[in-house]
């Protein structure tokens, strides 16, 4: 067991010594340096080549002896004439300091192992350099042959890996990438073994690299090579050890089971063998108390006797009385349990089970009054089929009766066998029919059982599991959703109709979509548990399973609708790419009912926004009587009952009004050449305006937004966007005035510094003396003595004169923080704390500030949106609900949809663009202004209005409100204006250039994949709000380097960076399904094609690579379906898509695998059209394989 004592004073400063004894070793070349003074170092060892290079806080540097003597001269003289007299290697292992030691000895005991695997991993980067030195220019094992090893893509991988873990510099050429590739993979191989594979995804075969490095020279053995009971470690491993007995620590760190990546590497399965081993020998959970204490014989058969009874009279089914009687037993009953309950609390139960005393009466009597509760609610439940809330009250009893044990002698165990008869009945029963109403498969089945007998031992614990009992709650609400069936009144209209219409409208997709929910639920929280990773993957995927049956269910009940409405909305593809757009519509729209349990209009607007089958020109007809996405709107509403919500008003009308603006070519040009440049030319000089009035010395008299600032800016502007001379003057002055600032302030004093008799002069021994000894302390004394100076004289008008005792001071102090070991700790402490800042700044703050703060915004719409759909979902009517129930929800729900209306009305118009600082300002600020004279007079329309129907009370404040809030309404327009906006086809891609409508239809835009609206640009490449994949993996790197630092295991950490790996693996799966996988199968219907089906496989996943795999079947061979029609069908054609990041953008490869003469030229030149649409559609240039460059196409013979 650890010890984790904290460490006193002196042991603290024994501590350290050891720690650097056992570190420090000079005369191996290893020493121990600032992680400031080692960057110094670096510095001084690149010279020129470092400028515009960051270098960040390595683990370990490699340096060369002369460099490292060289540097140490300005660095640390002292320290240069001790190390002068030993007898270096040819290179020196430079490690920073710890920050801190640790408090106790369990955390000065990780440091120790931190610091063994970074002196091991430095040690093989040394012994790797070291023998490339001596073989030369032999390029066996070189950069290119790890290049030609691994791939092209995993050598890119493994530098960018390498580069954002800060293992490398920026400026290393590839040899020294190579060098810390290979330290890197054998530390991971003993310190970790199997996550190679997690780290470098991109690697295809681990035992091949692993063979490369035996053949190298390294001495290697496997981790788990050596049999039972013995330990086979590498010479640098035995050589770098703290101890001479220390092993790298276990356990080894979990790994993700869930990923096809793991299996690459050779360790992955002896290490998962090794973790599930440590996992299964952990010790039980303790189920229960047991109190020794002597009771008198007469009490506890007594006791036993009373036991006994309650739990039959508590099992027994009693007779319904009549109303009163049922009311005052309810209430006494009620009474007593809370009585019990105080008196059971912890406090009060250790008062009365004293040791010196005798239990009292009351106290008992309250016990079996809460045991036979316990058991009588289990009963009913049961009876009701809630079995997981008989597991919960069962559970319970057994609790309570451990706490009584003392008290029944040897009957406790009988007592306890007859609950868990019963926990078991409803452990089988939950699992059974719940099997039975999903259709799982036996072996699903039997899982499904092994889950709910866990989650009920869990919380039959010495304390309940609130994890385990809310993963019960949800599978119970499974079944009970398969029972049930929902349905709302429509009062109004079944009076208006005089009982033509049914009262009662039949919502078929609740139940399924609530069991969707109540499983994502489960899910979720399986993963808060504390078992073993590798059942949580195992339940975890049976879960999945559930799901993914019942949204088959819900997808058979809910396409053929989606299909209808969209048809008699006139979403009708005319050609093949209108088809595939369709049906990717139809799916969008599924996934957000999936997710969200409904679908809005606005929901609708965005998905058609991004679809090819945006919205046409609008007719006149088509003003007055609604466009697509209006019919869309009716249409939806009668298909999808309880599922769709029709839109608001004042959205749709707001849709219909803007557009002539944004539908007609008057309108667009109307709003390109006039409202827009002009527009945003007032915005901006009024914003101005509004920011110099707030300072107290402005003259206010003076504004910028004038009628000839403002016509002058908006014809700039329309000269600056749609004519040739301006954009030219515009990027030549641009380009000017950035070649001129850094000539001047960058390029000309880095030249003069390097001007050879000037760079001759500073780097004589006497001027730097000179910088070391008087320069760099002056400067260091009037760096923090120039704001005090600065505020005395300004702020408190302290005359201060410069004098030579000013210079003296600032001298003084330059000498006591830079020539001296404290002096100079502190100011690396102090900038290696303001660097981190400054990167945390940059990184949460300044870069993609906007778009965060937009998707927060829209994050917190939704969630909002979500809590108003709960309380309409709670108000819905069910065939089984009491009449009770029934009656409140028939009166409260019309109140509730008023109350609706209006709090989405205020949160969407009012409330969030007041918030929204994105717009709020300058839209919302500058709205404000122009509505000021109006106020007045709003202010008493407003006050008639309401005053005739609500009272003073309530309209005042009311109005008030309004009133506030009422500026929001300007930027709720804007915004709304720029998504309508996108909804039409004409204002998208080369539309806008005036191209013709075949070269419109042609045109391709990025598709969004990831579910915060990705692109695959956005999921590939790093960024604030952007790069999800190469994140993904970096989250997972760091939980297992989380494990191995802190010496713990972290699965739900583990878990979360597989969750993430998934879903993305899950976005470009259905990618490539709606884009490309369905438009081959297209083909297959068109006359002559020979393909039969077109298979999809998973994608696998890398940190900057997408690899795809489809397999084409084919009817049978082109050549012999004459003459052998009934021929077997052939193996299939595999086209193998390599998407990958490159600098100058995405690209995707193509290659094929199979008999590519079974397919006719004309389908292969199908097949090539829908390639060419899915590279536009990911972004990405395709190229070709060197089979299909000279295949001929066209048409078959």
């Amino acid at each position: 067991m650890t010890d984790n004592k904290p460490i006193g004073m002196g042991h603290a400063i024994a501590s350290a010594k050891d720690f650097r004894q056992e570190v420090l070793n000079p005369a191996e070349g290893v020493f121990l340096f600032h992680a400031r003074a080692i960057e110094r170092l670096i510095e001084e060892q690149l010279g020129v080549h470092q400028h515009g290079v960051s270098i960040p806080e390595l683990p370990y540097y490699l340096m060369r002896r002369e460099d490292f003597l060289f540097g140490l001269e300005t660095e640390n003289p002292e320290a240069l004439s001790v190390i002068e007299g030993l007898k270096l290697p040819p290179y020196v292992v430079l490690l920073p300091s710890p920050r801190a030691q640790g408090a106790d000895r369990a955390a000065f005991s990780r440091l120790r192992h931190e610091y063994w695997a970074r002196s091991f991993e430095a040690e093989v980067a040394r012994a790797w350099q070291m023998a490339r030195d001596q073989a030369g220019a032999d390029q066996e094992f070189g950069a290119e042959a790890l290049r030609d090893l691994v791939g092209e893509h995993g050598f890119a991988e493994l530098r960018e890996v390498l580069d954002h873990d800060g293992l490398t510099l920026q400026i290393w050429d590839d040899a020294l990438i190579c060098r810390s590739f290979v330290a890197r993979v054998v530390r991971l191989r003993y310190f970790a073994p199997g996550s190679r594979a997690f780290c470098f995804p991109a690697v295809h075969d681990w035992s091949q690299v692993d063979a490369w490095l035996l053949a190298s020279g390294l001495e290697l053995p496997p981790p788990f090579s050596a049999p039972a009971g013995a330990v086979i470690l590498p010479p640098l491993l035995q050589k770098t050890r703290p101890g001479p007995g220390e092993l790298p620590p276990e356990p080894w760190p979990l790994l993700p089971g869930g990923l096809t990546r793991g299996d690459r590497d050779p360790d992955y399965q002896p290490a998962q063998r090794a973790v599930h081993a440590l996992a299964a020998h952990a010790p039980p959970p303790v189920v229960g108390r047991v109190f020794e204490q002597a009771v008198p014989d007469s009490l506890g058969a007594e006791f036993e006797a009373r036991c006994l009874n309650a739990l039959t009279e508590a099992s027994r089914l009693k007779r319904k009385r009549d109303f009163i009687a049922r009311q005052w037993d309810s209430l006494s009953a009620r009474l007593s349990r809370l009585f019990g309950r105080v008196l059971f609390a912890p406090s009060f139960e250790r008062l009365q089970n004293r040791p010196r005393r005798s239990p009292s009466r009351v106290w008992l009597g309250a016990g079996l009054g809460l045991f036979r509760h316990a058991v009588a609610a289990a009963n009913r439940s049961e009876m009701r089929g809630r079995f997981a809330t008989a597991l919960v009250h069962l559970a319970d009893a057994r609790r309570l009766l451990l706490r009584l044990m003392q008290f029944c002698g040897g009957s406790a165990g009988d007592l306890c066998q007859g609950l868990a008869a019963r926990e078991s009945d409803c452990e089988q029963s939950l699992a059974a029919e719940l099997a039975a109403r999903v259709g799982l498969r036996p072996a699903a089945a039997g899982q499904l059982g092994t889950l709910v007998e866990r989650l009920a031992a869990e919380d039959r614990g010495a304390s309940a599991s609130p994890v385990a009992r809310a993963v019960l709650s949800q599978l119970q609400k499974v079944l009970c959703e398969t029972r049930d069936d929902y349905y709302r009144l429509r009062l109004w209209g079944w009076l208006a109709s005089r009982g033509h219409i049914r009262l009662r409208e039949i919502l078929p997709f609740q139940a399924p979509l609530h069991c969707l929910r109540s499983l994502q639920i489960a899910r979720a929280r399986l993963d808060d548990l504390d078992w073993p990773l590798h059942e949580l993957e195992r339940f975890g995927c049976l879960l999945e399973q559930m799901h993914e049956r019942f949204s088959q269910r819900l997808e058979e009940q809910l396409m053929p609708r989606l299909t209808q409405a969209m048809r008699e909305a006139d979403f009708v593809p005319r050609n093949h790419r209108e088809r595939v757009a369709a049906n990717k519509m139809r799916g969008e729209l599924l996934d957000v009912i999936k997710q969200r349990r409904h679908l809005k209009f606005t929901d609708v607007r965005d998905i058609v926004a991004r679809n090819v089958l945006r919205l046409p020109d609008p007719t006149l007809e088509e003003f007055f009587r609604g466009d697509r996405l209006h019919r869309f709107d009716r249409t939806a509403a009668h298909a999808l009952p309880g599922v769709y919500r029709p839109g608001e008003l004042y959205i749709k009308g707001l849709q219909q009004l803007s557009a002539p603006l944004f539908g007609t070519r008057p309108g667009r040009a109307i709003l390109r050449h006039i409202l827009v440049p002009f527009g945003a030319t007032y915005l901006g000089l009024k914003s101005v305006d509004l920011l110099l009035h707030m300072l107290p010395e402005y003259d206010r008299s003076l504004h910028f937004a004038t009628l000839l600032a403002v016509t002058a800016g908006g014809t700039l502007t329309n000269l600056v966007l749609y004519t040739d001379i301006g954009r030219h003057v515009l990027l030549a002055t641009w380009h000017g005035s950035r070649t001129l600032f850094d000539l001047l302030l960058i390029q000309a004093p880095r030249r003069l510094l390097h001007w050879p008799p000037l760079a001759g002069l500073l780097g004589t021994g006497l001027f730097r003396s000179l910088a070391r000894n008087l320069i760099q302390p002056m400067l260091f004394g009037i760096l923090p003595l120039t704001p005090i100076i600065a505020l005395a004289v300004l702020v408190e008008e302290v005359p201060i004169k410069p004098g030579f005792w000013l210079l003296g001071l600032a001298f003084a102090l330059g000498t006591l923080a830079r020539n001296t070991a404290s002096g100079r700790r502190f100011i690396d402490n102090l900038v290696t704390y303001l660097v981190q800042m400054q990167r945390r700044i940059n990184q949460t703050l300044v870069l993609g500030l906007i778009q965060q703060l937009l998707y927060a915004f829209k994050e917190a719409m939704r969630r909002i949106a979500q809590g108003l759909h709960r309380v309409e979902e709670g108000l819905m009517h069910h065939l089984h609900e009491p009449i009770g129930g029934f009656l409140v929800k028939a009166l409260a729900a019309p109140l509730w949809v008023l109350a609706e209306s209006l709090l989405q009305f205020y949160i969407t118009v009012l409330v969030e663009p007041q918030v929204n600082p994105v717009k709020h300002f300058p839209v919302v600020t500058v709205g404000h202004k122009l509505m000021l004279p109006f106020l007045p007079s709003t202010t008493a329309f407003m006050l008639q209005l309401t005053g005739s129907v609500l009272p003073g009370v309530i309209t005042i404040p009311l109005v008030t409100l309004t009133i506030l809030l009422l500026p929001g309404l300007f930027g709720f327009i804007v915004w709304e204006l720029k998504e309508n906006w996108k909804l039409y086809q004409a204002n998208h891609g080369v539309a806008l250039s005036g191209a013709d409508a075949r070269q419109i239809e042609q045109a391709l835009e990025p598709a969004v994949i990831g579910s915060h609206g990705e692109t695959m640009r956005g999921i590939l490449y790093r960024g604030f709000h952007s790069g999800a994949l190469p994140k993904a993996y970096d989250r997972l790197r760091q939980a297992i380097e989380k494990q191995l630092r802190d010496q713990a295991l972290y699965p739900r950490r583990v878990r979360a960076g597989e969750r993430r790996l998934r879903n993305i693996e899950q976005a470009i799966g259905v990618f490539v399904e709606r884009e490309l996988s369905f438009a081959m199968r297209e083909r297959c219907r068109t006359p002559g094609c020979v393909l039969s089906r077109v298979e999809s496989r998973t994608p696998a996943l890398a940190t900057n690579l997408i690899e795809l795999r489809l397999a084409i079947h084919v009817r049978s061979s082109g050549r012999l379906a004459q003459v052998q029609p009934a021929a077997e069908e052939p193996g299939p054609v595999e086209i193998a898509l390599e998407i990958s990041r490159q600098r100058g953008g995405i690209l995707m490869r193509m290659h094929l695998e199979g008999d590519t003469g079974l397919i006719g030229p004309r389908c292969w030149e199908m097949i090539f059209e829908d390639l060419r649409v899915f590279a536009g559609r990911a972004d990405a240039r395709l190229q070709l394989d060197q089979k299909v460059e000279g295949m001929p196409l066209g048409s078959d013979p």
